[in-house]
């Protein structure tokens, strides 16, 4: 069941309800102030009025013959607050520490990201979607660990942790993969989830 454009004729808009490739109702809808009035109902119209109500750019979705009015004012859904990437990547940083961090040893607060790469890609695939590339860190052609970061699902690549390396090391090449220290630490992920996810309410 799909609701269809039936196009327009003068200041009518004609829409039906299609069921099975065929059009079982239409009815014809005017504009009038803050109003969607309804006219020239056809058919088993109840479903095409409920999908028209909950599409319509109105206040109100009102019969010509005022026999009836629908009041179409909405609460605002509990999942419709939205964010940039900045303001995520934001407060994603201001959540890291010590406590978040695989190398809890090597974390200070003047390199925030060291140690958050893996919990961060994590956090960055369940919000944005994507899969998680992983890859050697070389320092002089020497591999010295392993470093996480994601590629969302438009193909774009964002590293929001790559500033902890900070001695020309250099990235080997990438492969899909899970990041395995966060496994053997859960609670460093369900920490910085939490902080990250109380921050954006």
């Amino acid at each position: 069941m799909a609701l269809v454009d039936l196009g327009k004729d003068g200041s009518l808009v004609r829409v039906g309800w299609e069921t099975d490739g065929e059009v079982v109702a239409t009815v014809a809808l005017e504009r009038r102030g803050d109003d969607v009035v309804v006219l020239e109902r056809d058919g088993d119209d109840a479903e095409l009025i409920d999908a028209v109500a909950a599409r319509a750019n109105a206040k109100r979705l009102v019969a010509a013959d005022g026999s009836w009015a629908r009041e179409l004012a909405e609460e605002p859904g509990a999942n419709t607050a939205a964010t940039t990437f900045a303001t995520l990547e934001a407060v994603i940083r201001a959540s890291w520490s010590r406590e978040t961090s695989d190398d809890p040893d090597e974390w200070t607060e003047e390199n925030p990201a060291r140690g958050q790469c893996a919990v961060t890609s994590l956090l960055v695939r369940e919000l944005l979607g994507g899969e998680i590339l992983v890859a050697n860190v070389l320092r002089d052609g020497v591999r010295v660990e392993r470093h996480a970061w994601n590629l969302l699902p438009s193909g774009v690549a964002i590293d929001v942790t790559r500033e902890q390396f900070r001695a020309g090391e250099l990235l080997g090449e990438a492969v899909v993969e899970e990041p395995l220290f966060t496994k053997r630490h859960p609670e460093r992920f369900a920490l910085l989830r939490e902080r990250v996810l109380a921050a954006l309410g």
